[in-house]
């Protein structure tokens, strides 16, 4: 109940703060950004055809140039002081520099197979071999079932036509007219059947090549009673459904004995077996319009060694063994065609392309060898296994211009990172805010613009074969857009320019605590790095959706609300080496469970843990950083700071992650990083406990520092005699009360500490009178010695200044003062100058 209480308390009162309003806003809208495309990007990079390895690569080289461009923006920053005009530009650019991954071209392509084999039926001879034959044209490892359920489509003639003309072969498939003339050898009788094909009998399908790269799906052409279609390399199938059927008869049927056996020789050899036959051509034109219906048999194949013949012609046959027609048991089976040796099928088809217009000539092709034959389908999943197929056009070309793009994504995204929070830290030192309070607005952000990013993504990838992120894209440059010109609004008016960027960030790189806060920065982001670079492709794989995706950021950001409204005191309490160790334990954690999954949803119970990962150990390195730095190099060294997570962090994490994919899978690297995270966290912990505590700097979460004192060039004495040097203040205001350290920064504790200064007024009355005392006695002991001092005693005073003012821009001096010396020469030059007022005032 505290600490809900204290939730909103918190919150309320940041809230009333009229000018962090701009900045809140622009964190809701700057996180938006971020959320809205940045986590698809990796399954957008698959969609284009980029594999696991390439992405990895990417992923690595794009992020390198944020270490470079941060710390670099940093440094413009804080020369520049009021950069908000320039920052405002960085944004916008950003959002248009997106919109050109859109016109990056498919690299490779993974198609999927029809789902159903489209294969022709027919018989060798009277009382043969059933036969299927399968087209190459869709490669297939085979691996058949032990019972194949097949459905007959329709029968007709399939005949061989010689011709290497691609244009005719197309014409020949998109043919409306053909005509079918049997000749009956024993009666002489010559007879025609003319087939018209309407043109909604045809298939409207559009070609192989558009159906590859909008749906991602080859298709099967189901009209298979009026349409020609190609069996094999120099076979068509032309329908002719109402001239004969195809059908089985069980044992005990009647099967037509042409040989020399008897009735009873016939029964005894067939008893055992399922006779097949095409029936024979129709007599009567009466029947001419019959409408037949075929029905399921299940079927056992073995498939047959290729000859020369099957090699040329790019085909696979396959025997049916057994065969179960009725749904009884399965029997061998034989076939028959008792018209093959008394007839003779001849189709002459009319070549004309309907596309031409007037400049198109009509031409007759024919062909002679003909034989009766159907159309069946199959399950693909009962014969193959592989389910699609990966078609490669110029990977190259796509890779390149994914690459330079992104690396042009990063300068800019880099530099607006740095300056961003370079200007959030400026802005909160000068209101005395708290950093995880501004933070909940960007966390809000996320929450909304991912899941509308994935929902968007779903809508309009509907009755697609591939998945549409054009409103992800759009989306992000609006809100980069907006955020170009919310970040007009904010005042950095009070930033003066820094005078000497690089020495004062490399006198911060040179203290110990810096360069390991960093070291555990990088750990961090490698880990962060492998999720975002790679958490989505695993939802992929687990069938989840892009709304899930979405969901999955909504998740963490709702769960890190109230750890980033409460990160003050949190951190106050347990410091921020030991929220840094947190952050690496939940990490493992994190990494282990996704490793564990096989549903999709269970990754949200996972991504509730971002709170702790990202939402409070982010905010604690990022605090932790700027109690490191001073107000003249914090958009430098959160550059550095951003260039060392976001930036060779998350780059080792997706190269090194992408490669351990590749070569160990997906479940054994998400534990090798589990272990990584887990162990360098444990390395920190006990180099924090043994080291880094005894000589720690810091104290508290405050990020709010002190400006350096202006040092006047004039010299007066007056303007050197009324400061009080650090070590002569009384030892109260000194020593860091213990409850202040439980506090999260001092913009709640404004009043405390005008209270403890009016308390101190007394003291620092009773210093000065006892001080003056002394002096009078000096004076007049030795009232010459006095009056040649007073030059001195200038000197003194203004070395005095210039060496306080150092001390302060460097940040270093331990702000325990229990321990110094309270003989220095400070305080005689302080006492000197007193003199030398008193001296003043008495003569």
């Amino acid at each position: 109940m505290i600490m809900l209480k204290s939730f909103f308390r918190r919150i309320s009162k940041d809230f009333r703060q009229k000018e962090l309003m701009p900045l809140k806003l622009i964190f809701f809208i700057h996180a938006s950004t971020l959320y809205v495309l940045y986590p698809y990007l990796t399954i957008h990079m698959r969609e284009l055809g980029i594999n696991v390895e390439e992405t990895a690569i990417m992923s690595s080289i794009t992020p390198l140039v944020a270490i470079v461009m941060p710390p670099l923006a940093g440094m413009l920053a804080d020369r520049i002081g009021n950069f908000r005009i320039l920052l405002s530009i960085f944004s916008t650019f950003g959002g248009l520099a997106a919109l050109l991954l859109l016109l990056v071209p498919i690299g490779r392509v993974t198609v999927d197979f029809p789902e159903r084999i489209v294969m022709d039926l027919g018989c060798e001879g009277r009382n043969g071999s059933l036969l299927h034959t399968m087209s190459q044209a869709h490669p297939c490892e085979m691996q058949l079932e032990s019972e194949i359920a097949v459905k007959v489509e329709s029968c007709g003639f399939v005949c061989r036509v010689e011709t290497n003309n691609e244009t005719d072969r197309g014409l020949i498939l998109r043919s409306r007219l053909y005509t079918v003339q049997h000749l009956n050898f024993q009666t002489g009788v010559n007879t025609s059947y003319k087939y018209i094909v309407a043109q909604s009998d045809l298939s409207t399908s559009t070609s192989q090549q558009e159906d590859i790269k909008e749906r991602r799906q080859l298709r099967n052409n189901e009209f298979f009673k009026t349409t020609i279609r190609q069996v094999s390399k120099t076979h068509y199938f032309f329908p002719t459904d109402q001239l004969f059927s195809f059908s089985c008869t069980s044992p005990s049927g009647h099967v037509q004995d042409t040989d020399n056996f008897t009735i009873e020789a016939s029964h005894k050899m067939h008893r055992n077996y399922t006779s097949c036959a095409f029936d024979s051509l129709i007599k009567s034109k009466d029947n001419i319009n019959r409408t037949i219906n075929y029905h399921l048999y299940k079927s056992k194949m073995k498939s047959l060694k290729q000859d020369e013949e099957d090699l040329q012609e790019e085909r696979q046959r396959y025997l049916t063994e057994e065969m179960s027609w009725t749904g009884g048991d399965f029997r061998r089976s034989i076939c028959n065609d008792p018209d093959s040796t008394d007839n003779q099928i001849t189709i002459h088809m009319r070549l004309y392309d309907h596309e031409a217009n007037l400049e198109a000539t009509e031409r007759v092709l024919s062909a002679n060898e003909c034989n009766k034959k159907c159309i069946v389908t199959l399950p693909r999943n009962a014969m193959c296994t592989n389910m699609n197929m990966e078609i490669e056009y110029n990977i190259k070309l796509t890779f390149w211009l994914y690459l330079g793009i992104r690396v042009f994504i990063g300068i800019i995204g880099g530099t607006t990172f740095a300056m961003f929070e370079g200007a959030v830290i400026a802005i909160l030192r000068e209101q005395e805010a708290d950093y995880g309070l501004q933070r909940i607005y960007g966390s809000i952000g996320g929450m909304i613009s991912s899941p509308l990013s994935g929902i968007l993504i779903d809508y309009a990838s509907r009755g697609k074969g591939y998945t549409d992120f054009r409103p992800a894209f759009y989306l992000y440059a609006a809100l980069k857009l907006g955020s170009g010109v919310l970040m007009l609004l904010i005042n950095l008016e009070f930033k003066a320019p820094a005078r000497n960027v690089v020495r004062d960030v490399l006198t911060v790189l040179r203290n110990i605590e810096t360069a390991v806060l960093f070291l555990a920065c990088f750990i961090l982001g490698t880990a962060w790095g492998y999720i975002e670079s790679f958490l989505f492709w695993l939802i992929q794989d687990l069938g989840g959706s892009r709304s899930l995706m979405g969901i999955t950021v909504a998740v963490g950001g709702i769960a890190g609300i109230p750890l980033l409204a409460l990160s003050g005191p949190i951190i106050s309490k347990i410091g921020h080496a030991n929220v840094l160790f947190i952050g690496f334990v939940f990490y493992a954690i994190r990494l282990v469970g996704y490793s564990l999954i096989y549903d999709p949803w269970l990754t949200l119970i996972f991504e509730a843990l971002e709170s702790v990962t990202t939402s409070l150990s982010f905010t604690a390195a990022v605090t932790y950083a700027a109690k490191l730095s001073t107000t003249s190099t914090d958009s430098s060294i959160q550059g550095l700071l951003g260039g060392v997570y976001y930036g060779v962090g998350k780059g080792s994490g997706s190269l090194i992650g992408g490669y351990l994919m590749k070569y160990f899978g997906t479940r054994p690297t998400y534990r090798i990083f589990a272990v990584v995270t887990l162990v360098t966290g444990i390395i920190y912990f006990i180099f924090n406990m043994t080291y880094l505590k005894k000589r720690s700097q810091l104290e508290g979460n405050d990020i709010v520092k002190r400006k350096p004192k202006k040092i006047n060039e004039q010299d007066s004495p007056e303007k050197h005699t009324t400061d009080i040097s650090l070590d002569e203040k009384p030892r109260s205001e000194r020593i860091i009360n213990k409850s202040t350290m439980e506090n999260d920064n001092k913009a709640f504790l404004k009043e405390e500490s005008q209270n403890n200064k009016k308390m101190n007024e007394p003291n620092l009355t009773q210093i000065e009178a006892i001080r003056n005392a002394r002096n009078i006695d000096g004076i007049e002991q030795n009232p010459i010695r006095t009056h040649e001092n007073k030059l001195t005693t200038k000197d003194n005073a203004i070395r005095t200044k210039i060496k306080e003012s150092d001390t302060q821009e460097s940040c270093f001096i331990n702000p325990n003062f229990e321990t110094d010396n309270l003989d220095q020469s400070k305080i005689t030059v302080e006492n000197e100058q007193s003199t030398s007022q008193n001296d003043k005032h008495i003569d």
